[in-house]
């Protein structure tokens, strides 16, 4: 997990919004050890904690959406007659 320890936070003030989250107490007394050790806000160690997690899913999805494509391209023979059919386009 990689913090932003500048005094600079992750999102503008304005555009920032209040949440509840409930979490099993380990997990908020690891966050609280994390805190003292990185010399953080909780909030920083949350926004960043989730921030990377949306990116992740979002990887995810575009993983997920090149195999569906890639699977298309190689069960779908008039796909491949179009790409070959490009490919002799640029040959000549």
């Amino acid at each position: 997990m990689v913090l932003n320890t500048q005094k600079k936070s992750l999102v503008e003030k304005s555009s920032v919004e209040k949440v509840t989250v409930v979490l099993p107490q380990i997990l908020k007394q690891e966050v609280m050890q994390l805190k003292e050790t990185l010399h953080v806000s909780m909030n920083t160690i949350y926004q960043t904690a989730i921030a990377e997690y949306v990116a992740k899913q979002k990887r995810e999805q575009l993983r997920e959406e090149a195999k569906m494509m890639l699977d298309e391209y190689n069960e779908n023979p008039e796909i491949q007659e179009l790409i070959e059919f490009e490919e002799e386009i640029h040959e000549y």
